[in-house]
């Protein structure tokens, strides 16, 4: 998949191997925008995670993706309520 960062360098990524990591261990593009727009996309362009920074929010596209989120419901992607 191509890792998008839009005002930095971009990488092609295998999501289930190694990945080239940053200073701090994470993935040099991140999954979770913290700033900056972050677009992960199959090689084909037929699905993906779109982040935008300042909505916090992430979209994802491509029905195998969407049917895989739902089913297996990622961990990184679930909400935290705070009570009080």
């Amino acid at each position: 998949m191509l890792a998008l960062d839009w005002q930095h360098e971009c990488y092609w990524i295998t999501p289930h191997g190694t990945c080239e990591k940053d200073e701090f261990g994470e993935w040099r593009v991140p999954v979770l925008p913290n700033g900056d727009y972050y677009f992960f996309l199959s090689k084909e362009m037929s699905w993906g995670l779109l982040g935008h920074p300042w909505e916090r929010s992430i979209t994802i596209f491509g029905e195998g993706l969407i049917d895989s989120f739902t089913r297996l419901q990622p961990l990184l992607f679930q909400r935290k309520i705070r009570e009080g």
